[in-house]
């Protein structure tokens, strides 16, 4: 090797040591931001061994709030099921929450709202959507019977067949027309398989889909509600179920056409917004309410794609507080039941999961200030977030601060057990 090669070579070798130097250090926290940490971090569990959690530090940042939004970064975490049923016991006792808002369908959580009494635990859980079909939502709804707590979907998406059951009721109390009414769900169900398989072509679903929803909207016509504050609940769900199967029917036939999944993804969180507003401001008029969901769901905002949170805060945003959940190692279970064994923090710059591994506690709590500096700006700049879903563009990075009021950093998870009791 001559000299101006050896040269060269060495510069280029130095330069690449120098690049990989600024990338270890991008991926880290710098001391003054493990000192802010330190100071502003609130520690909910001391060890993993803990069984009480400690929430009193929440309490400053939820006492103005009416609505409280607790997330997840999938739908599988053993411990943050245990932990969010522990902080929704806290609110309860702390605000006087008395109702609790889910992902999962509008129409079927109303039957185990409404015969809770007669209803185990079991049963109810049987109303939400698949993966939360567990262990931990059994022991939140028995204790969702022990305080009389209200519940309900806000789902557009069906969790279930609860709801033919309130159909069938309401169409025999109210005489509506049996022949068009019977069925009904049955149609539905195969639609969905219909409309949701890759290979569906609009043109052969469109008639057959398009009759559905005129059925639909036949036994909506001949609904008798004259009073939204009097009409018997019942009633007022059936009203509200059929409005939401008609939506989702017409956005998904809208979807074989365009193959537009933004579009898709929109008109779901959108009617989702809808269904939680509706319930705020009717059904549950003036009272706390808590909302859990996926931690896409309920962000304040989404850079990709509309959310749920994000369309609620233009009515609710002062009256808001949104927790994220994450974890920084362990496995959880996909929603297909199938264990995931998360990664290691990413490379490529500031994972959440360092963050998390870099504080003493098991649980910690930091709610997000509202002004930035060299100390904090980490949170108003992107930050890794893997093994959840963030955007149709697979996308693995967020800024918290554009989607979260507060955060909960969990040490370790393990995959729940879908069907365990």
């Amino acid at each position: 090797m001559n000299y101006k090669s050896c040269v060269s070579y060495y510069t280029v070798s130095l330069l690449i040591w120098l690049f990989s130097i600024d990338i270890t250090y991008s991926q880290s926290l710098t001391d003054v931001q493990i000192s802010f940490l330190k100071t502003n971090i609130k520690t909910i569990v001391r060890d993993s061994l803990q069984k009480l959690p400690d929430w009193s530090y929440l309490s400053p940042y939820i006492k103005n709030k009416r609505i409280i939004l607790i997330g997840e970064p999938n739908h599988g975490s053993k411990e943050i099921f245990e932990l969010r049923n522990s902080l929704i016991k806290y609110l309860h006792k702390d605000t006087g929450a008395k109702v609790i808002l889910f992902e999962s369908g509008i129409g079927e959580l109303v039957n185990a709202d409404m015969n809770r009494v007669n209803m185990s635990p079991s049963q109810m859980i049987n109303s939400l959507f698949g993966p939360w079909r567990t262990k931990e939502f059994e022991e939140l709804m028995e204790y969702v019977k022990a305080e009389n707590i209200s519940i309900a979907g806000f789902d557009v998406q069906r969790s279930g067949e609860s709801f033919n059951l309130i159909l069938k009721e309401v169409t025999r109390k109210y005489k509506l027309d049996s022949l068009i009414s019977y069925g009904l769900e049955s149609r539905y169900g195969q639609a969905m398989k219909e409309l949701t398989n890759r290979a569906a072509i609009y043109d052969s679903l469109s008639a057959k889909t398009t009759e559905l929803m005129h059925d639909y909207s036949k036994i909506q016509e001949d609904l008798p509600i004259e009073s939204k504050e009097n009409a018997p609940k019942d009633l007022l769900f059936t009203n509200l179920t059929l409005n939401n199967r008609i939506s989702y029917l017409r956005y998904m036939l809208q979807f074989l056409k365009d193959k537009d999944w933004s579009a898709r993804w929109a008109a779901r969180d959108i009617g989702m917004a809808a269904n939680a507003h509706w319930l705020i401001e009717n059904l549950y008029k003036d009272q706390p309410v808590i909302i859990i969901g996926h931690n896409f769901h309920i962000g304040k905002y989404n850079e990709n794609e509309k959310v749920m949170g994000e369309v609620l805060g233009y009515m609710h945003r002062a009256k808001m507080y949104t927790i994220g959940f994450f974890a920084g190692g362990g496995s959880y279970s996909d929603n297909s039941g199938k264990e995931v064994k998360m990664s290691p923090p990413d490379t490529a710059g500031l994972d959440v999961k360092q963050v998390v591994s870099s504080l003493d506690g098991a649980v910690n709590f930091l709610h997000i200030p509202a002004t930035f500096s060299i100390e904090n700006d980490w949170l108003n700049k992107d930050i890794i977030v893997n093994e959840t879903f963030i955007d149709l563009k697979n996308n693995n990075k967020m800024v918290l601060s554009q989607t979260f009021d507060g955060v909960l950093f969990v040490k370790k998870v393990s995959a729940a057990k879908v069907g365990v009791r």
